[in-house]
């Protein structure tokens, strides 16, 4: 008994803590989400895959003069959008649409590249990035959604050489509700985030493009 009380208390202990750090994370996960950088010009602004406000907010920081050249991600194209197309329907890709808004909020097209194949995740993005990277490029601002930021500031610091400055801004369109739990679009953007967040600090990252492993 005298070693059974002590370590249930310890438990108990343990369970309480594990509650509290919970709590914090759940009420103040878009918070903790976000680290972003002072906005300032370099040498490209990097588009990644996965939501539309990123090519606007993009096509803005480049009318704005923020930095000459636009890479875009080139996501992987799923199953069942090819299964739309081949039934002859007009379906987009994801990486269709970045060009058309860069081009329709007047990016000219000899400044708009892609980069990757077939990109499956944040560490494929940064992955393909590294290739394509000219030595020219020794800064770039890197435009994804907020609470996106932290992460994706993590992924391509530890993936680009030190050489390149990373700035990473979210977008401006991309507003997060207090009680983000509540909201359709917040909560599961929110705890996606918090998984792959927690699954990549503790070494696990999505599966690189399978089109390079062919």
């Amino acid at each position: 008994m005298k070693i059974v009380r002590p370590v249930l208390t310890f438990i108990g202990a343990l369970t309480v803590a594990g509650m509290l750090a919970a709590a914090v994370l759940f009420f103040f996960a878009p918070t903790l989400l976000q680290k972003e950088d002072p906005l300032q010009k370099a040498d490209a602004i990097v588009v990644l895959g996965g939501h539309f406000y990123r090519p606007v907010y993009a096509a803005d920081l480049y009318n704005q003069g923020y930095a000459p050249l636009i890479l875009a991600s080139k996501p992987i194209i799923t199953p069942e959008i090819e299964a739309v197309r081949d039934l002859g329907i007009s379906y987009p890709y994801q990486w269709e649409v970045i060009r058309d808004v860069l081009l329709k909020k007047g990016v000219p097209a000899d400044k708009i590249e892609f980069f990757g194949k077939a990109n499956i995740s944040t560490l494929d993005e940064a992955k393909r990035l590294k290739t394509k990277l000219s030595p020219q490029i020794k800064s770039i601002i890197l435009v994804t959604s907020p609470m996106h930021t932290r992460r994706a500031g993590t992924i391509f610091r530890e993936l680009l050489p030190n050489t390149v400055k990373i700035i990473v801004v979210g977008t401006p369109y991309e507003k997060t509700p207090d009680q983000w739990w509540k909201n359709y679009r917040a909560a599961p953007f929110v705890l996606l985030e918090i998984a792959k967040t927690v699954y990549y600090e503790l070494g696990g990252a999505m599966q690189d493009s399978e089109l390079d492993k062919n």
